[in-house]
């Protein structure tokens, strides 16, 4: 067996699920400003609501997406408007408090209804693999790629082809420009803020297909998606995948080479050197709609 390619392939498959999993929360921040501390547990929810709708309602956790993301988005309206509102009118850093606390309640919440136990999404296709010359493919890791990739490119002709796409963009960029030609940031804010935490309920049932997880695995995922909003940038759908990719080669080359203990440490430092070298990211802008 080719151990490179082997690792390169594998390096692929996550770097498709990073992707869309991180793709939502660069959203949330390049538009709202708002760095969600709660953004992995949004992710967990997702997780243990595919779950929910596997075990009693016999639904496949791909099949259970629609449902995942539609619950996703309303959850996200709703603490947009409850909590979130409110928040962006005091210092950043009360925001990030509040965010912190959100994620905190939401993890012990699922650890009362749950416990601390590890969970798995069994799917009757989980084990299967096949060879591709002389590399194994996991048959669920690449329908995650697959599925990644095209709900990721859904989103990207959302934002570049549809008004409200176009006005998310606009508000991003300026919004009192965007106010002058009958935007109102108001309801822009909800929509993306339903929007971004759909696509982390959504990455949840993809999750928990990959791997098991617990009520505080949040923390862990949203470190992640934070490496992948800072390596690729926030400018662009195109700045997460970069970021997703190179967070996904980071972890697989440094598990295999230096040991699991190394990924995370390796990661952050080469977040440290892009900070110092391109501060917007790989690909960023400095918000999310503005002119490339």
């Amino acid at each position: 067996m080719d151990t490179g390619l082997q690792l390169l392939i594998e390096s692929l498959l996550l770097g498709g699920f990073y992707s869309f999993m991180a793709v939502g929360f660069a959203l949330i921040w390049g538009v709202l400003n708002i760095l969600n501390l709660a953004y992995g547990s949004y992710i967990i929810l997702g997780a243990y609501l595919s779950l929910f709708l596997f075990r009693y309602a016999g639904l496949d956790p791909i099949l259970s997406i629609p449902v995942s993301f539609a619950t996703g988005f309303l959850f996200g309206i709703l603490v947009q408007k409850l909590i979130f509102n409110r928040a962006m009118k005091l210092e950043p850093f009360m925001v990030l408090i509040i965010s912190f606390g959100l994620d905190v309640l939401i993890s012990n919440a699922l650890n009362l209804l749950f416990k601390a136990d590890v969970r798995s999404i069994n799917v009757s296709y989980g084990g299967d693999s096949f060879l591709l010359g002389e590399v194994i493919i996991s048959k669920v890791k690449l329908l995650v790629f697959v599925l990644s990739l095209l709900l990721t490119f859904a989103l990207y002709l959302f934002l570049n082809r549809t008004w409200t796409g176009k006005a998310i963009r606009a508000v991003a960029l300026d919004r009192d420009g965007a106010m002058l030609v009958g935007i109102n940031p108001s309801q822009i804010f909800l929509i993306t803020a339903g929007l971004g935490t759909a696509i982390s309920f959504s990455s949840g049932n993809l999750y928990g297909i990959l791997q098991g997880f617990t009520p505080f695995d949040g923390g862990l995922l949203t470190v992640k998606v934070f490496l992948i909003s800072i390596l690729g940038g926030l400018g662009r759908i195109e700045s997460a995948v970069a970021g997703g990719f190179l967070l996904a080669f980071i972890e697989i080359f440094s598990s295999f080479y230096m040991g699991e203990g190394w990924k995370l440490f390796v990661a952050l430092a080469v977040m440290v050197g892009v900070l110092i070298f391109r501060p917007r990211g790989l690909l960023g802008s400095k918000y999310y709609g503005e002119a490339q």
